[in-house]
C-alpha cells in the first residue's frame, strides 16, 4: 500500500477563495494519486499563518491563485518570500484566469514562480507538475 510519503508530491498546499474550484482540485488531485497530503485554504492570510508554525512541515508545491479579496497571490508571494525567503516552498505554480500578460511577468519576479497556468487546472497538468518537485531549480 502506497503511504503519502511515497507521493511524488508529499503535501500540496492550495490557495483559493472559490469554493467550487477548491472542490474540483481536490477530486483531481484524489484522483491523480500523486499528492499524499492536500492542504486547502480560500484566505491566505491563513495559509501563511500555517507556514509560519514551526510544528508544520513545508509544502512542496504551493498552487495559489492571483485574484482573492483581503490578500491577493501576488501580496501572499510578497509576504511570504520576505518572511520566509525561498524556504517558503519550492514551487509556486500561479493559478488565474487573468489574461493580462503582466500578471505572469510579474509572478516571474519571485523565484519561487515556476509555471503560471490558467484556470481550471487539470489532472494532466498536476501530474506534470509532480515531476518539477524532484527537479532542481535551473
Amino acid at each position: 500500500m502506497t503511504s503519502e510519503y511515497d507521493r511524488p508530491i508529499q503535501t500540496l498546499m492550495l490557495i483559493d477563495d472559490n469554493s467550487f474550484d477548491q472542490m474540483i482540485y481536490e477530486r483531481i488531485t484524489r484522483k491523480s494519486g500523486v499528492v499524499g497530503t492536500l492542504l486547502q485554504y480560500v484566505d491566505a492570510t491563513l495559509a501563511l499563518e500555517y507556514l509560519a508554525d514551526p510544528k508544520t512541515r513545508n509544502p512542496d508545491l504551493i498552487l495559489l491563485d492571483i485574484n482573492m479579496p483581503k490578500m491577493d497571490g501576488f501580496e501572499f508571494l510578497e509576504a511570504a518570500t520576505q518572511q520566509f525567503g525561498v524556504d517558503l516552498c519550492p514551487i509556486v505554480v500561479m493559478l488565474t484566469t487573468s489574461l493580462n500578460p503582466k500578471d505572469e511577468q510579474r509572478a516571474r519576479n519571485y523565484a519561487v514562480v515556476r509555471r503560471f497556468l490558467n484556470k481550471p487546472l487539470t489532472q494532466q497538468q498536476l501530474t506534470e507538475l509532480s515531476a518539477l518537485v524532484n527537479t532542481p531549480v535551473s
